[in-house]
């Protein structure tokens, strides 16, 4: 155990999602990174798509200058409502690339929640999406950037961008007039439980880079594969099994977002190995379903959160690797390797 966390901690040194996505931008820039579900139109209005690593870079760095151009102070917190989809991943990557600190705020909380983690955060800036299914999170955003003393600018991504929130998708096309910020230390990423929404907690890049790697080892996912996500929050355990890993593997991503089990289906079909994503207490409705047996499922990883216990009948495939996910705190993941494939 000692020799292969040395290893890891040597294959980490000097090692931030920005030098991997740089990387895989030189190698494989064309191929696909983020990829939106095919039924995300009826819960965000906007038109699924999928963005290659060149476009993913271009989107952080566009929106990494105009964060840049709100001046603020170096390690300032950007607050961040969305599902953990393509708007979020991009926010996260553009904030530590102008030297700020993201806090992914749980899409469940109500107003006072969000705004008690905006105010202990100090956050100068929101960002947002427009509408999840029935939440208008922009709406929310500006009401709540009206009571924090600190927050002093608000940007939407989508269609429906109300009065008093910048439009990102109109001011990206124009933010290289502004200057990225010479080189910085990468800030800390802010991070809130999801279940007691207690936070914000304070983690490293490396953290969750150290804990896709050991997902990574477990599943050995192959670069031609997909990794589905069904998580929407953007703990240590939700950063670590999506962004971290694809970042890691330069595996395409596919985060679901809202769904319902013919979204699911869609994606796991062409072509591709999956290694699918999924909250502990789904592995039940998993094993009773006809998805349990389809031959594009490589892998499951499942995260067990706090006060939940492992749920019955459980999957049945020896051919697949098997990890669970234990949830102490937001910040703090053990990786567990219930299953290796057989065969």
């Amino acid at each position: 155990m000692r020799a292969e966390q040395d290893e890891a901690s040597a294959l980490l040194d000097g090692l931030d999602i920005d030098t991997l996505l740089k990387a895989l931008t030189r190698r494989r820039g064309y191929e696909a990174a983020l990829r939106d579900p095919p039924g995300r139109r009826g819960w965000s209005d906007v038109s699924p798509a999928s963005i290659n690593f060149l476009q993913l870079d271009q989107r952080i760095d566009q929106l990494a200058r105009l964060l840049a151009a709100n001046k603020g102070q170096p390690g300032a917190s950007v607050a961040i409502l969305a599902p953990l989809g393509p708007e979020a991943v991009v926010s996260v990557l553009a904030s530590l690339r102008a030297g700020l600190s993201p806090l992914m705020l749980p899409l469940h909380g109500n107003e006072l929640e969000l705004l008690r983690l905006i105010e202990a955060s100090g956050a100068v800036m929101a960002l947002g999406v427009s509408r999840v299914g029935p939440l208008r999170p922009l709406l929310m955003l500006r009401n709540l950037a009206m009571r924090a003393f600190s927050t002093r600018f608000v940007g939407g991504f989508g269609p429906d961008v109300p009065d008093g929130v910048a439009p990102l998708d109109t001011l990206l096309a124009n933010a290289s007039l502004h200057p990225l910020p010479g080189p910085v230390e990468r800030p800390w990423l802010q991070v809130a439980d999801a279940v007691s929404l207690q936070g914000p907690q304070r983690i490293s890049e490396r953290e969750i880079l150290g804990k896709a790697l050991e997902i990574s080892r477990a599943l050995k996912p192959m670069t031609s594969s997909r990794i589905v996500s069904t998580l929407v929050g953007g703990d240590l355990a939700a950063l670590a099994s999506g962004p971290g890993m694809a970042m890691l593997t330069g595996v395409e991503l596919l985060p679901l977002g809202l769904f319902h089990l013919g979204d699911l289906q869609a994606c796991i079909e062409g072509g591709r190995s999956v290694h699918l994503v999924l909250p502990g207490n789904m592995e039940p409705a998993l094993a009773h379903s006809r998805l349990a047996g389809h031959p594009a499922l490589a892998s499951l990883v499942f995260v067990q959160r706090t006060g939940s216990q492992l749920s019955y009948p459980a999957i049945d495939r020896p051919d697949l690797a098997i990890v669970d996910i234990a949830v102490h705190s937001a910040s703090d993941i053990t990786v567990i390797r219930r299953q290796t494939p057989t065969g």
